[in-house]
């Protein structure tokens, strides 16, 4: 598994499209989590709080978030789980300021190539409902676990592909 993080890359040079690495499939209600240590995907925890994701939720090859020190997280869309430790190639779209018990934990979101996706480029292609969900699940999905989640607003492709060659930079500075 240790390749997953350091040999496959982030993604294309524009960072428009990444390969995330999943870890929670949709509608699980299990936290899988990458352990570097272990060098494998893990159960870390049954959610407290009765709300299944509504997306696959994974990580980022060679990305580093020194806030949260942990690769970059990436929501992935699409109408289908994927496999925790499968790759997925997928298209930048937007991203998400999020403080989580006090640190920066920035969310790029992403679409899979899924039909029901090709016509999303950024965060306004994205139905409202769709955005509505995230927004909540992201703002309650560990409420029974006494955590803060403060989040800050979106972002748009843009912002999110700067946060990702910012990332890209945190990683050649730790581990290169």
């Amino acid at each position: 598994m240790a390749w997953l993080f350091h040999d496959l890359a982030l993604g294309n040079e524009e960072l428009t499209e990444v390969n995330a690495i999943i870890e929670i499939p949709k509608d699980s209600m299990v936290k899988y989590e990458f352990d570097k240590d272990l060098n494998a995907i893990r159960v870390d925890r049954v959610g407290k709080t009765p709300i299944a994701y509504s997306f696959n939720y994974g990580f980022l090859p060679q990305s580093w978030n020194k806030d949260d020190n942990d690769p970059l997280d990436v929501l992935v869309l699409s109408r289908f789980p994927f496999v925790p430790g499968s790759i997925v190639p997928a298209r930048v779209v937007w991203g998400l300021k999020m403080i989580d018990s006090w640190e920066f934990d920035y969310k790029v979101i992403a679409v899979a190539d899924d039909k029901y996706y090709d016509n999303v480029q950024d965060i306004w292609d994205v139905h409202e409902k769709e955005k509505e969900d995230i927004y909540y699940f992201m703002q309650h999905y560990k409420d029974l676990h006494k955590k803060t989640i403060v989040l800050e607003g979106w972002d748009d492709k843009a912002a999110a592909i700067e946060v990702l060659k910012a990332c890209k930079e945190e990683y050649k500075v730790k581990y290169l």
